[in-house]
C-alpha cells in the first residue's frame, strides 16, 4: 500500500481537478497532510480511507491499489492483437468493422471492468455505423435487426463507463463515439445530449494555452518551448479533424462544383501549410488526412463527369507525396492510403 497509495491519491485528486487545499478542506485537514500522503512521507489514518475514496468519487479498493490493472494491460494486448488480426483479414471495410463490433461485444460483456476497451467498443460501433447509415454506404440493408443489437449493447456499455469511470479522456471519447452512433441511426436528440457535455473550443479559454502561459511564468521560455511543440501537434490534430469533416461534406454534399472543389482544395492548403514544419504534426495523423483530402478532390471530380481531372490529380499528388520529405515507407503508406480508399469506394472511380 505505502507504494501505491500517495501516487494514487495524487492522481484521483487531479483527475477530479481538485487542488490539494480544495481536498483537504472537503475533508476538514490541513493541506499538509495532503501533501505528506502524496509524497508519501506519511499516511492517511485508516479512519480517512472511506472518507477519501468518497470524496474521490472512487472505491476503496481502487485508492489502495487493489484494482485489477495488471490483468486489464494483459486484456487490452489481447484484444488488440485480435483486432489487428481482424483488419489484415483481407476482407471488406464494413465486414472487418462487423466483425470487431461482434468480438468487441463479447469481451466487453466478459470483462466488464475494462474500461479501455468499452470505449474501443464503442468507438468501433460508431466506425460500424457510418457503414450501416442508410444515408451513406447501407452496407447492411438486410442485417440492421443485428447492427441495431450491437447499437443498443455499445451505448449500454458506454453509459456504464461515463457513470464509473475516473478517467475523464476515456469518458470524452466514449460521450463522442456515442454521439456518432445516435447521429447514424437518427436519434439526434440523443446525440445533441451527448454532444453537449463535450469540451469546446469556442471560448478559447483552453487548458493547453493556459498551461503554457503558466509554464513561461514559473520556469521561463525555454521550457515552454516544449509545452509549445507538445500543443503545436496538439492543435494539428484538432485542425486536420475539422478540416477533414469540412472537406469530407463538401465533396459529397455540394451540388456546385466550382465550390466543392475549392473548399477541398483550401482544406488541402491549410494542412500542406501546417505541415511544412514536421516537427508540428503527428505524422501517422498528416498521411491519413493528406490523402484523405486527395481523395475528396478526386470526388469532386468524380461526381461531376470530369474523369480525366481525377487521374490527373492522382498523378499530381503522387508526384508531391514522392517530393516530400517523408521516408520511402511514409510515402508508400499515404499512396496506398489513397488506393484503398478509391478501391472501396470503386462506384465513384470507375
Amino acid at each position: 500500500m505505502s507504494t501505491t497509495l500517495g501516487k494514487n491519491i495524487r492522481s484521483y485528486r487531479k483527475s477530479k481537478g481538485f487542488t490539494q487545499e480544495e481536498l483537504a478542506d472537503l475533508l476538514n485537514i490541513t493541506p499538509q497532510a495532503i501533501s505528506k500522503w502524496e509524497s508519501e512521507s506519511g499516511l492517511p489514518d485508516i479512519s480517512m480511507i472511506i472518507p477519501l475514496a468518497k470524496v474521490l468519487g472512487i472505491s476503496t479498493d481502487a485508492l489502495l491499489g487493489y484494482d485489477t490493472l495488471s490483468e486489464n494491460s494483459s486484456i487490452i494486448a489481447r484484444v488488440e492483437e485480435t483486432i489487428a488480426s481482424i483488419n489484415n483479414s483481407g476482407e471488406s471495410r464494413e465486414q472487418r468493422a462487423l466483425r470487431i463490433c461482434e468480438y468487441l461485444s463479447t469481451e466487453t460483456s466478459l470483462n466488464p471492468g475494462c474500461f479501455e476497451i468499452i470505449k474501443d467498443y464503442v468507438q468501433e460501433t460508431a466506425n460500424l455505423s457510418m457503414y450501416a447509415d442508410p444515408v451513406l454506404e447501407g452496407c447492411f440493408p438486410d442485417d440492421m435487426d443485428h447492427i441495431q443489437k450491437l447499437y443498443k449493447d455499445a451505448i449500454r456499455k458506454g453509459a456504464l463507463l461515463i457513470s464509473h469511470c475516473n478517467d475523464h479522456a476515456l469518458v470524452e471519447k466514449t460521450h463522442f463515439a456515442i454521439a456518432w452512433i445516435y447521429i447514424h441511426d437518427k436519434d439526434f436528440d440523443n446525440a445533441r445530449e451527448h454532444i453537449s457535455v463535450l469540451p469546446n473550443i469556442s471560448t478559447n479559454r483552453i487548458r493547453e494555452k493556459l498551461s503554457m502561459e503558466l509554464t513561461f511564468f514559473e520556469s521561463g521560455f525555454e521550457k515552454m518551448k516544449g509545452d509549445i511543440s507538445e500543443n503545436s501537434v496538439i492543435l494539428f490534430n484538432l485542425v486536420a479533424s475539422m478540416i477533414n469533416t469540412f472537406a469530407e461534406n463538401y465533396a459529397w454534399w455540394c451540388k456546385e462544383k466550382d465550390e466543392a472543389y475549392s473548399v477541398c482544395d483550401w482544406c488541402e492548403s491549410v494542412i500542406k501549410a501546417y505541415a511544412s514544419r514536421k516537427s508540428s504534426v503527428d505524422i501517422e495523423h498528416y498521411l491519413r488526412v493528406r490523402r484523405s483530402l486527395a481523395f475528396f478532390k478526386m470526388v469532386v471530380l468524380k461526381r461531376f463527369g470530369d474523369d480525366e481531372g481525377a487521374k490527373a490529380l492522382y498523378s499530381t499528388f503522387t508526384e508531391e507525396v514522392n517530393s516530400e520529405d517523408l521516408t520511402a515507407e511514409q510515402k508508400e503508406k499515404i499512396i496506398q492510403l489513397l488506393n484503398n480508399d478509391i478501391d472501396h469506394y470503386s462506384k465513384y472511380s470507375e
